[in-house]
């Protein structure tokens, strides 16, 4: 006989299980959300905060000079600006956090960037000793600069100009453009002025790059201060502070947002942009939202650098805070980042004016938009916000007016293509397989689930089903007893129909066989 205990016992595991198996196949994406952000909140000594620091990723950096071929016909305005194309130089970046501070009050931690690029020469369809010839820069931006200064500080730097800033052309090595950098004779009779007497001449270093002095240095990238996402689990990795200042001095105007480079709010959204926010750019760029696909065998979103987000404030209303004095002469395609360069005229676009107006295409000669090389895409796993493949192309470019720049005062204004970089990175294949663990544990999961809660209704009913089954089986030998116990009553009736008044006499015999008829 089966316990009562026993049957309870069975029957509270059977329902336990069944229903914790059906609640976790129900509420598997809470759990799995509650679960990530266990694993993926920023915490001293954990696994993502070493990745973190360290990433395992090395970036792929290729560079692009534009040598301008016929700057000796600059002055005269029939003549457009020829380049040609020189690159790519590669190299390999390889980044990590210093000076890490963990600030509990707001859920936020601090650090400085460092980056090392080391130079690939096998990988490079360039010298860096290919000698590039581009704008004058340093004249270029300080008689930009100028305009704001008052009459007597900029007739003493005209006078200054007119001995020390009469080249309109530099010719330097692609190296020297790049991350070596090179003096002149202005930065060397700057450093002799106090910069309390003229503060505008104060050059924050000590030589020219467009990479310079990025190499092994934290200082060019800032301190910057990101939300751990402790407290809230959308800010993880969202910039918070970018040298001590939630604005920053390029863009007074517009509050820090944007990913810091390895985090996202998650889940991720079809349809919604992304953003980040670019040291090099000091401001928040977005990357609109393209479409899915499938990165070897993993499901990812596709983003792609649209005409929107290069867009001037009067086609692109989001980009107006970032406006800066004569943005709204600009065409789209071009994104004033004066400012964020000591005051150059600077401007960010896509390489080759690639989706910007077809205006600076003409401009010059020797640009090539190709969708291919110069468009951005990148590509993330939509629950985690893990990286999959980045690349990122962006330039460089100079504007020339001859209403400013004396030395360029017969030319055209023009905006002059400098230098276009493209960053690339793949997720290497031990962080790849993580990615794919998850998407199998998954299903593991929601297998285990549903084996858990048939197992748990079988255990409920396993019991009853005994029971009924005996109770069958005893009535049937019940059944079985009482047929068993009037058999012999049967017996004894026909036994007793022998002496039957009707029958005495009579002699029952049984029918012999049938005998066999043989002639005589």
């Amino acid at each position: 006989m089966i316990g009562k205990e026993r049957i309870l016992r069975t029957s509270v595991a059977g329902l336990l299980l069944a229903t914790g198996s059906l609640l976790s196949i129900f509420y598997m994406e809470r759990i799995e959300r509650w679960v990530l952000e266990w694993f993926m909140v920023l915490r001293p000594g954990s696994f993502i905060c070493d990745l973190w620091q360290y990433p395992t990723m090395d970036m792929e950096v290729d560079l692009y000079m534009f040598n301008w071929t016929n700057a000796k016909d600059f002055n005269d305005p029939t003549v457009k600006p020829r380049f040609e194309e020189l690159g790519p130089y590669h190299f390999t970046e390889r980044m990590q956090k210093l000076n890490v501070e963990w600030h509990d009050h707001n859920s936020t931690v601090s650090y400085m960037r460092k980056s090392r690029f080391d130079f690939v020469p096998e990988k490079s369809a360039g010298s860096p000793m290919d000698p590039v010839t581009q704008p004058n820069l340093i004249i270029v931006g300080l008689y930009h600069k100028m305009l704001r200064w008052s009459p007597l500080l900029r007739s003493l730097l005209l006078m200054t100009l007119n001995v020390y800033g009469k080249e309109p052309t530099v010719v330097k090595p692609a190296s020297a453009w790049m991350f070596d950098g090179f003096d002149t004779p202005l930065i060397k009779m700057s450093k002799m002025i106090p910069p309390a007497l003229v503060p505008e001449m104060d050059f924050q270093y000590e030589k020219v790059g467009y990479a310079y002095p990025r190499n092994g240095s934290a200082e060019v990238y800032g301190h910057h201060n990101v939300y751990t996402g402790k407290d809230d689990f959308k800010k993880l990795g969202q910039i918070a502070q970018w040298r001590y200042n939630n604005v920053t001095e390029a863009s007074p105007s517009c509050k820090l947002k944007g990913s810091a480079g390895e985090f996202h709010p998650l889940p991720l959204e079809k349809g919604k942009s992304i953003s980040y926010f670019l040291p090099d750019l000091c401001r928040e760029f977005e990357v609109d939202y393209f479409g899915t696909t499938t990165f070897e065998g993993v499901d990812a979103f596709v983003y792609k650098g649209t005409a929107r987000n290069m867009a001037n404030s009067t086609d692109n209303p989001d980009n107006s805070c970032h406006c800066q004095g004569n943005c709204q002469d600009v065409r789209s395609g071009l994104l004033n980042i004066s400012t964020c360069w000591y005051g150059a005229p600077v401007f960010a676009s896509y390489p080759h004016f690639y989706q910007a107006d077809p205006y600076y295409v003409d401009q010059v000669e020797g640009m090539k938009p190709d969708k291919d090389r110069h468009e951005m895409v990148i590509i993330l796993e939509p629950k985690t916000g893990m990286l999959l493949e980045i690349k990122a192309r962006i330039m460089a470019t100079l504007l020339v007016d001859p209403k400013t720049q004396t030395i360029y005062r017969k030319a055209k204004k023009t905006f002059f293509p400098l230098i276009w970089a493209d960053y690339h990175v793949r997720i290497t294949d031990d962080l790849l397989s993580y990615v794919k663990l998850l998407r199998i544990t998954e299903w593991i999961t929601r297998i285990c689930g549903l084996v858990g809660a048939v197992l748990g209704v079988l255990m409920v009913l396993y019991y009853p089903h005994q029971l009924i089954c005996q109770k069958r089986l005893l009535q049937k030998i019940e059944i079985n007893a009482l047929e068993a116990t009037s058999f012999p009553e049967a017996i004894k009736s026909v036994a007793g129909a022998e002496e039957s008044p009707l029958l005495i006499g009579q002699q029952f015999t049984a029918p012999k066989e049938a005998e066999v008829y043989s002639p005589s």
